[in-house]
């Protein structure tokens, strides 16, 4: 599993912040190295002259981190560990060495070290780490490191949050078994039947591929699913009753042992995945009824357009910030219906004037991070989200 995209970056921004008068690469910094060694090798390891070489062999060691050079970064760490064995910043900084080469199980022993040994350290760097754990669903490791970032004095509201809701996870979902894909890390209940698992798994990796063949994009880094058994865990986060998916950075489905259909599984799991890549093509900057449109539309729904009256209802919503604020509430069952599917109706009606291309350059526009949703939209379509709308009903005959 690659630790990159936003979780990297995230983690090396934590790194950098503690290294910023670091020698550049090359001689300068070579030449500190033998500096620091020569100086390593007269010192006691807990001495106070030690504690100060551990810390320049971590500034230099934090360095190579942030640059991506974790093979030279963990020996440098490892050198200021052992002449310093309650530094909580190189210890942290170990981990996250660890989980970026993949070595989980190095990766745990350091924090582990840390909630044993740790008397001074940045907290923040520990609230990284707990969401770099949290996206990777190593809920048990995330859990450690935020309460490592709580122990050291960390309030930050939104960590604790995730803690709370990392702990409420975990007790809910006891014994989960993975499945390494191409492109997914897929985690299950233990209750889910292996046959709908291995068929989830199969069905997200050809939806990946339609869509990458349709519109060009592809995910920065595996994407995290999760199966649960029941409803135990939607019913925490407060999910609707009439919703069987969720997309929080991670895909998320509800599944009924035994009474789940496969078909009905696919077409979740390809919703879901639409989202997924809606808000990693866009940077969050997609209005929310354009990511209802899509993910319905990529799961395979359509609406005839003799039905969207019917479908809609004569209390459609009259502008793009009127459905998102609807669909941004929690509605009755009905009110939601008629909500997605006039979502679902835009998107048709966009693909049906302006074609699948222009979709995906609205995508890749997005992508660059230079414009908002309804500035791409005029670009790529010639029309304002106030005209898509007018447009929309004349096609509808609504």
């Amino acid at each position: 599993m690659s630790v990159t995209g936003a979780l990297a970056a995230a983690a090396l921004a934590c790194v950098a912040q503690a290294v910023p008068d670091a020698p550049a690469p090359g001689a300068a910094r070579d030449t500190a190295i033998r500096r620091i060694h020569s100086r390593a090798a007269r010192v006691q390891p807990g001495s106070r002259e030690g504690v100060e070489v551990a810390g320049e062999l971590e500034r230099i060691g934090a360095a190579y981190l942030a640059e991506g050079d974790t093979g030279r970064a963990s020996e440098l760490l490892s050198e200021a560990y052992a002449l310093d064995e309650e530094n909580g910043l190189v210890l942290a900084e170990l981990t996250l060495c660890y989980v970026r080469g993949e070595d989980f199980d190095a990766a745990r022993f350091y924090l582990r070290l840390a909630e044993e040994r740790v008397s001074r350290a940045p907290p923040e760097i520990y609230g990284v780490l707990g969401d770099v754990y949290d996206g990777l669903h190593r809920l048990e490791d995330a859990v450690v490191a935020w309460e490592e970032f709580v122990r050291l004095g960390g309030s930050d509201p939104v960590l604790l949050a995730r803690l709370a809701r990392a702990r409420t996870e975990l007790a809910v979902t006891r014994g989960q078994r993975s499945l390494a894909l191409e492109h997914f890390d897929l985690f299950a209940d233990a209750t889910v039947e292996e046959d709908l698992v291995r068929r989830a798994g199969a069905d997200l990796e050809a939806s990946y591929a339609a869509h990458t063949a349709l519109f060009g994009g592809r995910l920065d880094a595996r994407q995290v699913v999760v199966l649960y058994a029941g409803r135990s865990y939607f019913s925490l986060v407060s999910v609707p009753d009439w919703s069987s998916g969720l997309f929080d950075g991670k895909i998320r489905v509800s599944v009924d042992p035994g009474a789940t259909r496969p078909e009905a599984l696919s077409a979740v799991l390809a919703h879901e995945l639409g989202h997924a890549f809606i808000r990693g093509s866009s940077g969050g900057r997609a209005s929310p009824w354009f990511h209802e449109g899509f993910a319905q539309w990529e799961e395979g729904r359509r609406i005839p357009v003799r039905d969207v009256r019917g479908a809609v209802g004569v209390q459609a919503a009259a502008s793009s910030e009127a459905l998102d604020r609807r669909l941004g509430s929690r509605l009755a069952r009905p009110v939601a219906r008629a909500s997605y599917a006039q979502a679902l109706s835009l998107f048709e009606y966009l693909v049906a004037t302006r074609g699948t291309g222009a979709v995906a350059c609205l995508l890749a526009r997005l992508s660059g991070g230079q414009e908002a949703f309804a500035e791409a939209l005029y670009d790529e379509t010639g029309m304002s989200e106030a005209e898509l709308f007018s447009g929309w009903k004349r096609w509808a005959n609504l």
